[in-house]
């Protein structure tokens, strides 16, 4: 029985924490459909709660209201574990602020884009694919939210997936790092509630269209089976 260590890089808005707990317990509801027996442990990153070395099998990053150009106590120690982790050959992924994070603190970057928030149902090409990746989907299309992209992937990695938009939707780096800029977890509902208080930030004609985008169907439940693909690859 695998395990997966979620690295809680958020606390949700306090209207949303009865409803949804947090980011990690959302993907770990999402991946649980699967995979009913994966064993899951939570590490809350703002209090620095970081894991011990190879304490689990892969590690997840979530997404976060903060950026990792912030000037936040955890995000420095959280860089020096990722780097590592890395170094230790770990296997790594993110959703997101832990997309960002992973490319950032390993030698890429991620930062502000001039092209403003990405938000609602967004398609993106499939470009390269890991080896070990058992699916020859050519596009997919997830829930995004997000204001910062990944800009340079650090050495080695690969865009997976990428769009006009978002050049780095999704990356890679061989069978030890697997990102998407993009929310499988998320629920149409769950976006409205998040998004409704952002409106003036996102501006009402883009978060217009994002409304009447996020009903349509995605690919949640296809990166969620790539991400538990990735998490029982054999050492």
């Amino acid at each position: 029985m695998a395990t997966l260590g979620i690295l809680e890089c958020d606390l949700l808005y306090p209207d949303l924490i009865d409803d949804y707990t947090s980011y990690g317990t959302m993907l770990a509801n999402l991946l649980r459909r699967f995979d009913p027996n994966l064993n899951i442990e939570y590490f809350d990153v703002h209090n620095a709660e970081l894991p011990d070395q190879s304490q689990c099998d892969a590690y997840l990053l979530t997404g976060s209201k903060t950026g990792v150009y912030d000037d936040e106590p955890w995000i420095t120690p959280l860089s020096d574990w990722l780097q590592s982790a890395h170094r230790r050959q770990e296997r790594l992924m993110g959703i997101c602020f832990g997309h960002q994070m992973l490319a950032h603190a390993l030698g890429g970057h991620a930062g502000l884009s001039d092209k403003g928030w990405g938000v609602g149902n967004h398609m993106t090409e499939v470009d390269h694919r890991p080896l070990w990746l058992n699916d020859d989907l050519a596009a997919f299309q997830l829930i995004y939210s997000h204001k910062d992209q990944v800009t340079r992937l650090p050495e080695g990695g690969k865009r997976l997936a990428g769009s006009q938009f978002c050049e780095f939707a999704a990356w890679y780096l061989e069978d030890q790092i697997l990102s998407f800029q993009g929310h499988p977890e998320f629920t149409p509902e769950y976006f409205e509630r998040l998004l409704g208080r952002r409106r003036e930030d996102v501006g009402e004609a883009r978060l217009d269209a994002a409304l009447n985008s996020i009903h349509q169907p995605n690919d949640d439940e296809t990166i969620a089976r790539w991400m538990l693909e990735f998490i029982h690859l054999p050492r």
